[in-house]
């Protein structure tokens, strides 16, 4: 399997962090609202015992309390002399129906809301408080009165606050998820400019030709991409090295076996002349034999020669290149001995590196003289299109099988 693009990798390991980040700042929000909602909620459990107490101002400036603490009353909560009318009571429901209530006098329950926990369970105590009930959890908020003995409880469920969270969360899930999302959004964004360098660097190593081993300027780079431009230099500098000895050795040796190749052609030539008809045929292959291997030599000069050349493209006039090439080749042909035809007749410029073309053109046009027929003819064709540039050269010779043809392009 193909794998992923460093992108989408380092991506995918930012988006988990993201991911993780989120769930700590989900977590983070949770706790936060929900201690500033139980502090909001004990605030609230203080200013209703606050309230309940105002509402028994009346009852207790009258003595009700102090009457019933002397047994003058006819008992605690009794008709008679309500602590609390019915009328306040709903007055304190309706402006917090979340809670309960009760009134202790020397810790003995003289009121009470009528529903939430039992009186029984709820703690007597001034302060805050938790307590359980009716399978609630449940906080209560003690209010002593200026008389020590006078202490009003709050109460409410637990499960309230929870609800309070709730809306809360709810609240904040949208522009947290916008958020993350936006971040997503901005991270791969910003992860794909990071790594465009990366990129731009691929296109310019693609965009060099064999022989380009120009060192990559660093400056031109991030400080990031540093260790790899220099390890790119140093990759450079060998293979330049290698290629200089590699040429250097070619040519050496292509131009040491041209003399002693010369000398052999020359021996054999005599040896023809002065050596019986029976010797004829083992001369001729001989003289076969050393011609190949001047192919061969020409193609190594050939080839070190291009490896040699510096690429750098400009327009020419490849109609008169070829031509060139054509005169070079006419000079060492008999006269009557092959016609060559150059179309069109007219200027075809083209953008490219005429070195290169020229040892090319070379290459073709002398393979195309050495198999046409003697005395036969080579047409040359140069057609421009719009994005691209064909020259064929016909020579009428016997062809290469088609099953050798893609060794066309090979070396030698």
């Amino acid at each position: 399997m193909r794998r992923a693009s460093l992108s989408t990798r380092l991506y995918r390991r930012v988006l988990v962090l993201l991911a993780l980040t989120g769930l700590a700042m989900g977590a983070v929000l949770y706790s936060v609202a929900s201690r500033e909602i139980g502090r909001a909620s004990d605030a609230q459990l203080a200013n209703a015992s606050r309230l309940l107490y105002m509402m028994m101002q009346d009852e207790l400036t009258a003595g009700v309390l102090a009457a019933r603490g002397k047994g003058l009353g006819t008992g605690p909560g009794s008709a008679s002399d309500p602590l609390l009318s019915s009328e306040e009571k709903r007055a304190f429901h309706a402006s917090y129906d979340w809670c309960m209530f009760a009134v202790f006098w020397e810790g003995q329950p003289v009121a009470q809301s009528g529903w939430g926990a039992p009186v029984d369970l709820v703690p007597r105590q001034p302060g805050l408080h938790d307590f359980a009930a009716v399978g609630d959890r449940w906080r209560s908020y003690g209010l002593p009165g200026r008389d020590p003995r006078l202490l009003v409880v709050v109460a409410e469920r637990d499960a309230m606050r929870k609800l309070s969270v709730g809306p809360v969360m709810r609240k904040l899930a949208l522009p947290v998820l916008l958020l993350i999302t936006a971040a997503m959004i901005v991270l791969w964004l910003t992860l794909r400019k990071s790594l465009s360098e990366v990129e731009r660097l691929a296109s310019s190593l693609s965009a060099r030709t064999l022989a380009d081993l120009t060192p990559l300027d660093p400056q031109d780079w991030s400080r990031d991409l540093g260790p790899l431009i220099t390890a790119l230099n140093t990759l450079f500098a060998r293979l330049e090295q290698a290629y200089e000895l590699e040429q250097a050795f070619t040519d050496d040796v292509a131009h040491e076996l041209r003399t002693p190749l010369a000398a052999i052609r020359a021996q054999a030539q005599l040896l023809g002349k002065t050596a019986p008809a029976s010797a004829g045929e083992e001369i001729g292959r001989l003289l076969a034999t050393v011609t190949r291997a001047n192919h061969l030599v020409g193609g190594m000069l050939t080839l070190a020669r291009l490896n040699a050349t510096a690429v750098s493209a400009r327009s020419i006039d490849v109609h008169a290149l070829v031509a060139d090439v054509v005169a070079e080749a006419v000079v060492n042909l008999p006269c009557d001995g092959i016609e060559f035809t150059v179309l069109p007749y007219h200027v075809v410029r083209w953008q490219c590196d005429p070195a290169s073309l020229l040892i090319a053109l070379s290459a073709v046009i002398e393979n195309a003289v050495r198999h046409a027929a003697d005395g036969g003819r080579i047409d040359i064709a140069v057609v421009r299109t719009f994005d691209h540039l064909v020259i064929t050269v016909g020579d009428r010779g016997p062809g290469v099988a088609a099953d050798d043809r893609d060794r066309l392009l090979r070396r030698f």
